[in-house]
């Protein structure tokens, strides 16, 4: 008989609120803590015998986590940056996509859209920096009943292309996730032209050169086995 342990979930996050596609996973992850609340309403009648009745009359969910502050790279980790970058906003640019689900494979698995809000923790002279996130429901229900997802590979994801305005020749940070088996030679791409050279230094960079190519839009696309990345915006000079 073995048991399960409390780390068994993984979490991934959005900017697509239709949850179709563009998941972060979000790393550093010290302690998550999902719950549902129901708000319920007394029904107690005379033909209870005595007994006090209740019905659920709404539901709310919320999730807390808490995240190590990890530098790869020079650069924070992409999903908790998305996160973070909802801080200050409002409507949309408020909100993102989180789901979470078993690494085990087992049935527990949700997702829905939240209004996350970020503080620093342990900030002391002597502490690692953590944040804690608090992801709140909307008025989009949480679903209950997602496919888990944990087995399922990853398309790259693009966070960022710095800087911006290079031209030939020039090298570029190809900042997101899930850049591990990007496919030789053609697997990045600049304005549809391949890059002259690129290095995947982990699974969230790869450094790029820029190839021969007219001023104006370039989008860039990174292609693994699994498939290709949505096009990243980029303005070449």
């Amino acid at each position: 008989m073995s048991t399960t342990l409390s780390r068994k979930f993984r979490v991934d996050v959005t900017t697509d609120l239709t949850l179709a596609s563009g998941w972060l996973q979000l790393n550093g992850i010290d302690d998550w803590s999902p719950q549902i609340s129901p708000t319920t309403e007394e029904t107690t009648a005379y033909d209870t015998t005595g007994w006090k009745t209740n019905e659920v009359t709404l539901q709310d969910w919320s999730a807390t986590a808490t995240v190590f502050r990890r530098i790869v790279s020079s650069v924070y980790d992409p999903g908790q940056e998305l996160v973070r970058a909802t801080v200050g906003q409002f409507g949309t640019a408020a909100r993102c996509g989180v789901r979470w689900y078993d690494k085990n494979g087992g049935p527990e698995a949700y997702s829905g859209i939240a209004l996350p809000s970020w503080a620093r923790t342990n900030t002391g002279v002597a502490n690692v920096e953590k944040a804690t996130i608090t992801f709140a429901c909307t008025d989009i229900p949480l679903n209950l009943n997602i496919t888990n997802p944990y087995n399922v590979a990853s398309v790259p994801v693009i966070t960022g292309v710095t800087p911006s305005g290079q031209g030939a020749a020039a090298a570029v940070a190809i900042v997101g996730q899930y850049f591990t088996g990007t496919i030789a030679v053609t697997g990045v791409k600049f304005g549809g032209v391949n890059a002259t050279s690129w290095t995947v230094q982990n699974d969230g960079l790869i450094t790029a050169v820029l190839p021969a190519g007219s001023a104006g839009s370039a989008p860039v696309i990174v292609t693994n086995a699994t498939g290709a990345s949505v096009a990243f915006p980029y303005t070449r000079t």
